[in-house]
């Protein structure tokens, strides 16, 4: 009876506390949070985009420019790259809610690709002007 009761008690302690965590966590304004976040979200999609729909190789390649993007800063500026990097694999989303079928993934790796394309560009130009 007295296991009963405890287990009882200590459900609804957690029922109640829940809806007051989230406050707790999000201490930053929404705006910086918003701003710092989205595109730390997009960059751990798009990781796991390549992973789900290119080919090991291509999911490979993509992960190599994705950090050395997140390194170089192209994915969230005044932020050290550490701390995005740790937040971009925290933030990886399971497969299913972002890829539904198979067959959005030409789509997906199209995109992919484009991006691929525009990094090597700035990353790149980066490369060249760090040299000189």
């Amino acid at each position: 009876m007295t296991a009963r009761l405890n287990f009882r008690t200590l459900l609804a302690a957690v029922v109640l506390c829940l809806p007051l965590t989230p406050l707790a966590v999000n201490a930053q304004p929404s705006a910086v949070l918003g701003a710092e976040s989205s595109g730390e979200q997009q960059e751990a999609d798009y990781r796991v985009i390549a992973a789900r729909c290119g080919t090991p190789a291509f999911e490979r390649a993509f992960y190599k420019q994705s950090r050395a993007a997140v390194a170089a800063g192209l994915v969230v500026k005044h932020r050290d790259p550490a701390q995005v990097e740790k937040a971009v694999t925290a933030l990886r989303r399971n497969p299913v809610v972002l890829i539904g079928a198979q067959a959005d993934c030409p789509d997906q790796l199209t995109r992919l690709k484009e991006i691929q394309k525009e990094r090597a560009r700035l990353l790149g130009g980066a490369r060249r002007s760090g040299k000189g």
